[in-house]
């Protein structure tokens, strides 16, 4: 009886680990759309993400970035101004940002999209 409680509580320590570990390891793909709809009043914008280097997404362009984890801050400077968000991923999804809407404080600036 004590080898088999043993061994149970074995393996239920050893799914529950590799359950933490599936979740809080999976890489997601985020896209950052930078084009408006009125081309002239597209802007360069810099993008912060958290663990990774700052970049720079120029008019009229997408950045595609694989990130590990299920929650991101992130931060967009534009023409001086900052702006802070959180994007949140669901289980084998990646997600959309829409510069524009975002910095217009728009509700619909993240679509979930299915991983690539």
């Amino acid at each position: 009886m004590r080898k088999v409680l043993g061994l149970g509580s074995f393996f239920f320590i050893l799914v529950v680990i590799s359950y933490f570990l599936y979740f809080s390891g999976q890489e997601h793909t985020l896209i950052f759309n930078n084009t408006y709809k009125n081309k002239a009043e597209s802007k360069n914008v810099v993008l912060r993400v958290a663990g990774e280097k700052d970049r720079k997404i120029n008019k009229n362009r997408k950045v595609v970035i694989e990130l590990k984890g299920r929650e991101h801050k992130f931060i967009i400077e534009a023409d001086g101004k900052i702006k802070e968000g959180i994007v949140k991923f669901s289980l084998n999804k990646g997600a959309e940002i829409d510069i524009e809407k975002f910095l217009q404080s728009e509700n619909n600036w993240i679509k979930e999209v299915g991983q690539y």
